[in-house]
């Protein structure tokens, strides 16, 4: 009886080779370079992600606060510039306003909106905490409108100026002129972001001029 042969499997011929290490070490090198561009690449996205969406943040905030400081000038039956004290829940406790003959500049502006002066809204810079505030008589407490803002000398002094329609400083109250302020900021606001060489983002400041609609009695 003869025996049957087992089928024989076939041998790899001898051009079927494995990678050499040189091979090895030109692939790995190749893979590593691919995956740290990868890597930069998404690092470098997320940073220009973050950048924009704080400009859009801190514009899409001062936007919503300055809206509503335009709209209680435009509002305003009489203003007046001065100084202010603030109690510690942050109400405003007095107001001295700047005297006639003097320049009509202070950190403190009060709006009234009717004919009834003792009912006002009250902008004032809490130039220690470099912050803008707003309150309402009768409201206990202030909002912050807007801050990390620079407390420097010149065009970004945290002031409130009544002006002509030139720019000229007034120095009197005979009349309502326009009111001006500068806002330079420091840093972006929402989200916190710093910027820069000693994390100052230069550039970023608002100016604001505007008239009161309503007539007054001045």
């Amino acid at each position: 009886m003869k025996k049957k042969s087992l089928p024989q499997h076939s041998t790899r011929t001898s051009n079927q080779q494995a990678f050499t290490l040189v091979e090895m070490a030109v692939s790995l090198g190749i893979f590593s370079m691919v995956t740290l561009a990868v890597v930069y690449a998404f690092l470098f996205g997320s940073k220009i992600d973050q950048l924009t969406q704080s400009k859009l943040g801190a514009s899409d905030q001062s936007r919503r606060g300055f809206n509503l400081l335009a709209t209680d000038v435009r509002s305003a039956k009489s203003t007046q510039i001065g100084t202010c004290s603030v109690a510690g829940d942050g109400s405003l406790s007095s107001f001295t306003e700047i005297a006639d003959g003097t320049a009509q500049q202070g950190p403190a502006l009060r709006l009234c909106l009717t004919t009834d002066t003792n009912t006002y809204v009250c902008y004032y810079f809490e130039t220690s905490a470099g912050k803008l505030r707003r309150m309402h008589s009768g409201v206990s407490g202030s909002k912050v409108i807007a801050q990390y803002l620079t407390n420097s000398t010149g065009s970004n002094t945290m002031y409130f100026r009544n002006e002509l329609y030139n720019g000229t400083l007034q120095t009197v109250r005979t009349h309502k002129g326009v009111i001006s302020t500068t806002l330079g900021f420091s840093q972006y606001q929402y989200p916190l972001t710093r910027i820069g060489t000693g994390f100052y983002y230069d550039r970023y400041q608002l100016s604001f001029k505007l008239t009161p609609h309503a007539p007054d009695g001045n």
